[in-house]
């Protein structure tokens, strides 16, 4: 499926019209466009130097439960003095700690302010984030020590203030590097013991480097006196893994921590991974019932004094993170540390009062104005602060309290019909940008939603609600007709013509150097291959295997059809008619062998047949016959010969289905490395004891028959003889070649 494209400046037309000046409030964006300028005050990390820079973001690289990535271009630096680090016309990775999906920020917010009762702090709070960034930068230098390198973590440089996305953010060094590769490895047992082997004598050395690598960071930050922070490295989470990258702008081309922000509090109640359950029982053992970046700073202190030659000059960055932490602890009411002593410590209670009116401003709830009164404490914040906790109206009352803007803006919607007008064409707006992006609303339809948006908001709440493909089908149905068109148009071209098989393969093979999964010289070696016979084969067969996609569909559908014809004929209720139709259906589904794959199966078979060619095709044939893998039946004959080719194509069409899954299928997670392994490297294990089985097989048939032969009649013993060539002979004449081919 082709990737949803947009357009990047219809959406900043539409941002426009959503901020318009005239307007009492303000709709601030959910995220930045390519090439938006970002005019901003940074204070550094160490040194700790003010002064405005000028950022130019140049690509959104998405975003997560912590916040929102973007790599951007230095344009304009002004500093009383250097920060080291910082040069304009550099590129430098800027997080902007507020999830860019209003569903991750209501999650993220949610898990923390159970955990802490307050906002997330990284995002609202000053002393959370430097805290966070100084951490990073202590332990960058504490790379010197566990692994001999500061490039074993991503430095960090300033902090900054966002206004229009009401968010904290930071800049750090933009890494150039890649995920692992998915190896082929024909002893994945070595891997096990991956604390103790050679990285020469596995097959997975990446895997093994990296898991070694995590466990370095857990273990340096353990020591550190941050337990906390090691969350993001523990390689049980299934999800930690992306946090570390393979560096391709070093010589050394080692291993950098990349990630230091924890999006989602840790709840006792609430694992959401299989490491989880370990880690909370150790953080119960330490008297922390909920995790998320609290810190020993008096271990930390007894680490930088074991070693002055690497922290000799960092006493400023202590002295401030002594500070900052500080602030930032108490400014959460925090129950789980503080219990009750915000009722009766004054100074406490004024923080948190304090923190938590953050909060209300980072939200829109309240202006400065009424911000200032509710810092003062009593009733008036009291109350203001009890009517968060009534569903849906809450956050209503709390607007129309406290900010003066947000009354106004009310007023001018009841009293102002040009007002109403304009409010709603700048809501309209705003919504619509999140539509294109995702590719509900195509450019035109959403310029003419825009420039009607009473029509928008019928459709928002009657087909907006709806899948998005469905959605797009429901108002212009022709997309299914052209849909099916197109593909039958993408098969009968890469059927027929071998310069599109060779483009779309050669596309594919540079996606996969692209993203990792091919180095360049296995890059380089496909493509000197492309014109080999058993290439050219193997791209002809595709389109066969294309063709039956929707074989098994159709297949299942009409049958269905049919049966639920043939209930209704004989008087049975449209009911158990709709049931067998739906129940034939889900047959066709889960059936390990479909019409689809027999086609795709006795396809195969004709080719052997017409080729006289049975060695080349005897791994494919019997995989082809089995529905969902039957597409990595060539792929897996061509292993022996092919061996970088065969691994890529492989590692690329089960990895596609597992990026599919919410966070842990995300690239370079530990699920595509399994699901690699069951794909690829398992059945080459299988295949390869296979050899020794099938003689096994076969002497143990000839030790069992052969004597029986004696004690048979010659009836018997012609069907002995035909039982001992079928069933235990052939299978070792036949697979045992192909099994041990020599790899090339």
């Amino acid at each position: 499926m082709a990737k949803n494209t947009y357009s990047s400046e219809l959406c900043k037309e539409l941002a426009t019209t959503a901020g318009d000046p005239q307007l009492k409030i303000k709709h601030r964006p959910v995220r930045y466009e390519n090439g938006t300028v970002l005019p901003i005050e940074i204070t550094g990390v160490f040194p700790a130097v003010s002064g405005k820079a000028e950022l130019t973001v140049d690509k959104f690289l998405g975003g997560g439960f912590a916040g929102q990535v973007y790599r951007c271009k230095l344009t304009a630096l002004e500093l009383p003095a250097p920060i080291p680090g910082l040069e304009t016309g550099k590129l430098y990775a800027v997080k902007i700690v507020i999830p860019p999906s209003a569903f991750s920020r209501w999650f993220r917010n949610t898990t923390y302010w159970l955990a802490f009762q307050g906002p997330f702090s990284s995002q609202v709070n000053y002393g959370a984030c430097r805290a966070g960034l100084l951490w990073q930068k202590l332990v960058r230098r504490a790379g010197m020590i566990q692994f001999g390198r500061e490039t074993a973590v991503k430095d960090a440089y300033a902090s900054f203030w966002d206004s229009n996305l009401n968010a904290y953010g930071e800049i750090t060094e933009w890494v150039e590097g890649r995920m692992w590769n998915l190896e082929a490895d024909d002893d994945i047992t070595k891997r096990f013991d991956w604390k103790n082997v050679p990285l020469e004598e596995t097959g997975s050395p990446e895997y093994v480097d990296k898991r070694r690598f995590m466990r370095g960071m857990v273990e340096l930050m353990h020591d550190m006196g941050a337990p906390e922070f090691a969350r993001q490295y523990e390689w049980s989470t299934m999800k930690s893994q992306p946090n570390c990258m393979k560096r391709t702008d070093t010589e050394d081309g080692g291993l950098c921590a990349i990630d230091f922000r924890a999006g989602l509090a840790l709840l006792p109640w609430l694992p959401m991974s299989p490491g989880d359950f370990k880690l909370i029982l150790n953080g119960l053992k330490r008297g922390a019932l909920v995790q998320f970046d609290r810190c020993d700073l008096s271990k930390m202190e007894k680490f930088v004094a074991k070693h002055p030659d690497v922290f000799g000059d960092v006493q400023p960055m202590i002295d401030e993170l002594k500070i900052r932490d500080r602030e930032y602890r108490r400014s959460l009411p925090d129950i789980t540390h503080h219990g009750l002593r915000p009722t009766f410590d004054k100074a406490l209670k004024k923080e948190v009062v304090a923190g938590l009116v953050e909060g209300y401003l980072a939200d829109d709830l309240v202006d400065e104005a009424f911000a200032e009164k509710l810092r003062k404490g009593g009733l008036t914040f009291s109350f203001f602060h009890l009517i968060g906790a009534i569903p849906l109206l809450g956050k209503m009352i709390r607007q129309r309290w406290g900010s003066k803007a947000f009354r106004q803006h009310m007023f001018g919607l009841f009293t102002k019909p040009a007002y109403f007008k304009m409010a709603l064409k700048a809501r309209a707006a705003h919504d619509l940008i999140s539509w294109h992006r995702a590719g509900r609303t195509d450019e035109k339809r959403t310029r003419k939603l825009a420039e009607k948006p009473g029509v928008f908001f019928l459709e928002k709440f009657t087909l907006g609600r709806l899948p998005i493909g469905l959605h797009r089908l429901c108002l212009n149905p022709l997309i299914a007709w052209k849909g099916v068109a197109a593909f039958f148009k993408f098969i009968y071209d890469f059927a027929k013509d071998e310069a599109f098989r060779e483009k779309w393969f050669l596309d594919q093979v540079a996606e996969g150097e692209k993203d990792g999964m091919l180095t360049k010289e296995e890059h380089d070696h496909i493509v000197s291959i492309i014109k080999e016979p058993f290439i050219v084969k193997y791209l002809k067969s595709m389109a066969v295997h294309f063709c039956t996609i929707p074989v098994t569909q159709i297949v299942s559908v009409t049958i269905g059809a049919i049966a639920a014809a043939y209930i209704l004929s004989k008087g049975g209720t449209k009911g158990e008619a709709s049931l067998a139709f739906a129940g034939i259906v889900a047959l066709f589904q889960v059936t390990p062998i479909s019409p689809g794959s027999l086609c795709r199966g006795f396809y195969v078979v004709g080719l052997m047949i017409y080729e006289r060619n049975w060695r080349d095709y005897l791994v494919a044939a019997p995989l082809s016959f089995v529905k969902y893998i039957g597409y990595l039946a060539f792929p897996l004959q061509m292993t022996t010969t092919y061996p970088h080719l065969a691994r890529f194509l492989v590692a690329r069409r089960a990895t596609s289905l597992v990026h599919i899954i919410p966070v842990f299928g995300e690239h370079g997670a530990l699920l595509e490395h399994w699901v690699f392994d069951a794909f690829f490297n398992i059945p080459q294990i299988l295949g390869r004891h296979l050899k020794g089985l099938l003689t096994g097989w076969m002497l143990l048939g000839m030790a069992v028959i052969i004597p029986a032969l004696f004690a048979v009649t010659t009836k018997g013993w012609v069907g002995l003889m035909i039982a001992l060539v079928a069933v235990f002979i052939c299978p070792r004449m036949i697979f045992y070649p192909i099994l041990s081919r020599s790899k090339k």
